[in-house]
């Protein structure tokens, strides 16, 4: 099938070559960059300048519990997988390279006819391995090497080195009411866009720095699709239809598992759990009829000064996989053994999403835009922990237990408001932009057993699914000499909360992050970019507490042409 696309999508081209052009001028334009981008770990305000402890210990049995035996410390990455021994912790990563990473990337647009453009995008890449990438959790470790050397070399092999046609497609514009984008690339639904509430075609690659730091541009995985637009112009309105195929490799249909990258990925676990595994399979979606996707957003205007959007997405949960099934190991002598995992299997189930935004601009004095997003998900499926009982065989196999994991409506939404303001005593000459983002996920139904037994990630037992989390977001940049000096500062809270576990009002976890960010621009071709990060969490196994110990100093350098 990809196959088959590609040579549609040439065959396009070629087409689009050999029709005369009407006695146009043909345009072309070609441009592109060259950048290198780098960054370390230091502890910064947030820890007192100190490394969080990185601890492990092995197991301990106390009565019927099993704890850390705090006098048996050890190194939890391992290369045998019923080695016992878990972290406490996760740190110790000052002074250690975040990132070095290089990058050329060439555009081009053609534009043979007055109704047809080609437009396509190269992204060469090519970075360092980083020494963090030992705590990377590939799929399967491979027999008789060091546990740190292959995760490391597995990582700079499958996610660190790109040559990608990251965008490929052909507009065809048939009549002033229709047109078509054929091709491999993003589309950008919602209004608010830093929470991806309705931003959920395309799916995410955050394998080389934290997702918040970076442009969705250059994050999202691009897919093959076909995008039609009716404009209605008589009444201010639009229908945009998106039919995604599934042609793409596997892997790209989803998010790339942050387990699978040491350095921007989630630390190992710390979860004691009862079994061995020795290999992980993920059945990625893709390349099948029932694989495929399909959405349609209709857009228009309530006011001069208001429009709306109705969304709706037939998707797959982009993240994090879930365990669906596992095979048990069998012994020489013929037995299987329940506490030893030969596979286990992890898919991404089907998805609805629904939703709108609605955006208000108010005039002066207020001078402000306001925007409101909501989503609902209505058949989200979570994990459970890895203790769970909550298992049943598989109709006639001795070997394989299926999970019973559940489903709950997920309801999102999140409120922007955005307002460039003059602050004389900080800037005299440019307005700053400052916005405000606050964004809230209700999870109802959970009974006090699943607020117990549900989690947000597999694997990690300690981030219980909430009934509630909240995340607040300020925003502020401006620019000085004409845009040669472009500051920013950006500030993230989350808060976690059960809700009446127990009859008690439990808002189990909190943290955050801020980043002070100066760009320059020297000429029409060279930026700078320098930025600074610090995160905070109370817990470091929940929320933004997976990245407590990523406090950063980036940098990066570019030449456009």
């Amino acid at each position: 099938m990809k196959r088959i696309f590609g040579i549609l999508a040439i065959s396009l081209m070629a087409l689009t070559f050999s029709i005369p052009a009407s006695g146009q001028e043909k345009e072309f334009q070609a441009n592109g960059y060259i950048q290198m981008q780098g960054g370390v770990f230091v502890p910064l305000t947030s820890q007192l300048f100190k490394d969080y402890d990185n601890t492990a210990y092995r197991q301990a049995k106390k009565g019927d519990d099993w704890i850390y035996d705090l006098d048996r410390p050890c190194d939890p990455v391992f290369s045998n997988s019923s080695h016992t021994c878990f972290p406490k912790s996760h740190g110790n990563k000052a002074g250690k390279l975040s990132m070095m990473r290089g990058t050329i990337q060439l555009q081009a647009d053609w534009k043979p006819q007055e109704f047809v453009s080609i437009h396509a995008v190269l992204r060469m890449v090519g970075s360092l391995k980083l020494d963090l990438d030992k705590y990377a959790q590939p799929p399967k470790y491979a027999e008789g090497v060091d546990a740190r050397d292959y995760a490391k070399n597995w990582v700079w092999e499958n996610y660190y080195n790109e040559v990608d046609l990251r965008e490929f497609y052909v507009d065809a514009e048939v009549t002033d009411w229709l047109s078509f984008r054929l091709g491999r690339q993003q589309v950008s639904w919602g209004d608010v866009g830093s929470y991806r509430l309705l931003d959920v075609v395309n799916p995410l690659d955050n394998t080389w720095h934290f997702g918040p730091l970076e442009s969705f541009e250059d994050t999202r995985i691009p897919l093959w699709m076909v995008k039609a637009l009716f404009e209605m112009k008589k009444i201010e309105h639009s229908l945009e239809i998106v039919w995604v195929p599934a042609i793409d490799r596997d892997e790209d249909m989803v998010n790339v598992p942050l387990t699978f990258v040491g350095a921007w990925g989630l630390p190992l676990s710390n979860t004691t759990s009862p079994y061995i595994i020795d290999e992980k399979k993920f059945l990625y979606p893709g390349n099948e009829i029932e694989d495929q996707r399909i959405g349609l957003r209709w857009r228009g205007n309530i006011t001069p000064a208001s429009t709306y959007t109705l969304i709706y997405y037939y998707t797959h949960q982009l993240s994090p996989p879930i365990p669906l099934y596992y095979d048990l190991y069998e012994d020489e002598n013929g037995y299987y053994d329940d506490q030893h995992m030969k596979t286990l299997y992890l898919g991404f189930p089907r998805q609805h999403i629904a939703g709108f935004t609605i955006d208000y601009a108010f005039e002066n004095p207020i001078g402000m835009v306001a925007k409101l997003e909501m989503a609902v998900e209505p058949n989200r499926v979570y994990p459970r922990q890895s203790t769970t009982r909550y298992t049943e065989y598989v109709e006639g196999r001795e070997d394989r237990i299926r999970f019973q994991q559940p489903e709950f409506t997920t309801l999102n939404y999140a409120i922007q408001l955005m307002r460039p303001t003059m602050i004389r005593w900080l800037n005299p000459t440019q307005n700053i932009l400052m916005v405000l983002q606050f964004s809230h996920s209700i999870v109802p139904g959970l009974t006090e057993e699943d607020k117990v037994d549900v989690i947000n990630i597999p694997g990690y037992n300690d981030d219980k699914l909430g009934a509630h989390s909240f995340t607040g977001v300020f925003v502020m940049g401006t620019q000085y000499l004409h845009g040669m000096l472009a500051p920013r500062v950006v500030v993230g809270q989350m808060w976690g909360c059960t809700d009446q576990v127990s009859g008690v009002d439990a808002c189990n976890y909190h943290g955050g992050f801020v980043t002070g960010q100066l760009d320059l621009r020297f000429g029409q071709h060279w930026r700078l970019r320098f930025q600074v990060t610090d995160f905070w969490a109370d817990d470091a196994y929940k929320s933004i507490g997976y990245f407590r110990d990523r406090d950063e100093i980036n940098f990066r350098i570019r030449y456009q042409f």
